[in-house]
């Protein structure tokens, strides 16, 4: 009996909404979506010769019968957002997202519009670092910051909240700081003689943290996990310092024994994520990102992945953002890189056909449903 995942459903746990108009994007921007470059010379001239960028073509081809890039992006601009949205995500079985609408926000659909869209159920991942912003311009005081950065949080509750996000990693990196009050304070009292009052983008210093650790705290009142950025990702993040092991000592901590952590993107510190899966009961993986950016070691990823964490442990999800496509594209890479892995899996006499297949719904959706308690939330 052949071993086939291909049609399963899959529940992107990390992804963000689509741009509005995407079916009018130029070339630039259309490649803007599968790159975490800036480089105008990566866009032009390297792109094309990147094998994730020209397997999605292959596969673009597949479904719309047109190979040629120029010839797809004129094909795309005649079509109807939601239609062509829906074609492509059925394609693969996306059944709901949980949607991060902290990136583009400005551009993008609002999480209603997108579940029109889309004709998908949404769910809410709130990024933290926008809200602990908010608070810390508007208040007078380190205890006010506190009051309304726990009420902004609270206030999240009603939106089919399942998850709160950090990109501290992006922000001076993961080593987190642990300060007491008083250094809040004083840094707090810094912080308001160095920024102007309308705009700050927060940075690793001891405010920031202190509010951050609040936020760990908060999320198991909440009863939602947290999402962590690390490894690849953004131009202006350190890799050095997004490898998930310098959280260690935070996962050890019995002050956030109840929360939740889910590893993002991970690459190209999968074994250590991993390992961190397997020691620690409340912290769990996704590839989301590499699966697609390195998508020719989608199969070695997530063998990487399977090898040490438990498979309860691993999400699946594409990072997708802007066009349909990302996100199509995605979970195309992780159903082939699953299956990849799953079989060589059954070969190697390690799992059963009929473990394997448990292990693809548990890594596909399983997971998912039970981490951030989707059922009845629908």
């Amino acid at each position: 009996m052949a071993f086939d995942i291909s049609k399963a459903v899959i529940i992107d746990n990390h992804a963000h909404s689509l741009l509005r108009n995407f079916c009018e994007m130029d070339e630039i921007a259309f490649r803007q979506c599968f790159t975490e470059s800036r480089s105008m010379s990566i866009l032009q001239e390297h792109m094309r010769h990147s094998i994730h960028y020209t397997d999605l073509l292959d596969h673009l081809e597949r479904i719309f019968n047109t190979r040629d890039e120029a010839a797809f992006l004129e094909f795309r601009a005649q079509q109807k957002e939601s239609q062509f949205a829906q074609m492509l995500w059925d394609d693969v079985s996306i059944g709901a997202l949980i949607i991060d609408d902290g990136f583009q926000n400005d551009k993008a659909y609002n999480l209603d519009e997108l579940a029109s869209i889309s004709g998908r159920t949404i769910y809410h991942c709130k990024r933290l670092e926008g809200l602990i912003e908010e608070s810390l311009i508007a208040a007078s005081s380190l205890s006010e910051a506190e009051t309304l950065f726990q009420n902004k949080l609270k206030e999240t509750r009603g939106q089919k909240l399942v998850s709160l996000k950090t990109i501290c990693g992006y922000r001076g990196g993961l080593q987190i700081l642990r300060p007491s009050k008083d250094e809040a304070h004083r840094d707090f009292l810094r912080l308001k003689e160095e920024f102007e009052e309308t705009y700050l983008r927060i940075e690793k210093r001891p405010v920031y943290h202190y509010l951050l650790l609040q936020a760990f705290e908060l999320a198991a009142e909440l009863n939602v996990p947290v999402q962590i950025h690390c490894g690849i990702g953004d131009d202006d993040a350190d890799l050095i310092e997004c490898n998930p092991a310098l959280m260690q000592p935070l996962f050890r901590s019995q002050r956030f024994a109840k929360t939740h952590f889910v590893l993002l993107h991970c690459f190209p510190y999968v074994r250590e994520a991993g390992f961190l899966c397997s020691l620690y009961s409340n912290v769990y993986m996704d590839l989301s990102l590499s699966i697609s950016l390195s998508s020719a070691r989608g199969t070695n990823m997530i063998s990487d992945a399977l090898a040490i964490a438990p498979s309860s442990k691993l999400l699946a999800g594409t990072d997708g953002h802007s066009c349909p496509e990302s996100h199509w594209y995605g979970a195309l890479c992780w159903k082939r890189g699953l299956t990849g892995s799953l079989f060589n899996m059954i070969n190697a006499g390690l799992l059963t056909q009929r473990e394997a297949e448990e292990t693809g719904e548990l890594v596909l959706h399983g997971n998912a449903i039970r981490l951030y308690r989707l059922e009845g939330l629908a």
